[in-house]
């Protein structure tokens, strides 16, 4: 019978070939070549993720929950806000200047995995279908069968904002353009507080 790999050590890799692939970014990026970066064996990469596709999917889960995490304290720490403010301290957070190279690594994926999105299927359902589904849960009480489209809208939002901002670097833009949508959200009565 053969061991099953040990999650700290795994969680410790996936930590390693992130700060790798943000040092390097992911194109043409190979096994060996995450190997050399972080020291670790193709072997033991392999035998901890089972394949390429697999470990950069593990890494870019982790990175997605680990955003989801701070979506989950903004929402714990402003209960009662609208959620058209909820977004706005979200966006705020996530776009700080540190966590620049994070979000151009899930940009990069995102886009180049839209060529074959079978190999990364279990990244575009954390980043897309469980993102979706968790924001759905905070609205659902507010907007019923209506919430998933709610929640879609709030994702592209927050996503489309997000290239600008790589793109461009225009912080103050992307805040003020966020703030601008979701005043007009609120307005129209959309938004109320949850």
């Amino acid at each position: 019978m053969s061991r099953k790999p040990d999650s700290k050590i795994k969680e410790d890799i996936m930590e390693n070939v992130l700060s790798a692939i943000k040092e390097k970014g992911l194109n043409n990026l190979s096994l060996r070549d995450i190997a050399k970066e972080t020291g670790v064996s193709a072997r033991m990469l392999i035998y901890h993720f089972e394949s390429f596709e697999n470990l950069i999917n593990s890494v870019f889960i982790h990175l997605s929950i680990r955003h989801k995490t701070i979506l989950k304290t903004i929402l714990a720490e402003n209960a009662g806000k609208s959620p058209a403010r909820i977004s706005e301290i979200f966006i705020e957070t996530i776009f700080a200047d540190d966590n620049r190279d994070s979000l151009l690594l899930f940009v990069e994926l995102y886009t180049g995995g839209l060529r074959d999105t079978g190999k990364y299927s279990l990244f575009y359902d954390e980043v897309l279908h469980k993102w979706i589904g968790e924001i759905e849960n905070y609205l659902i009480r507010q907007f019923g069968d209506e919430a998933k489209l709610y929640a879609t809208i709030i994702v592209s939002l927050s996503r489309g904002l997000m290239l600008d901002w790589l793109a461009t670097g225009d912080k103050k833009r992307i805040i003020d353009s966020s703030s601008l949508f979701l005043s007009m959200f609120e307005k129209s009565g959309v938004s109320r507080k949850i």
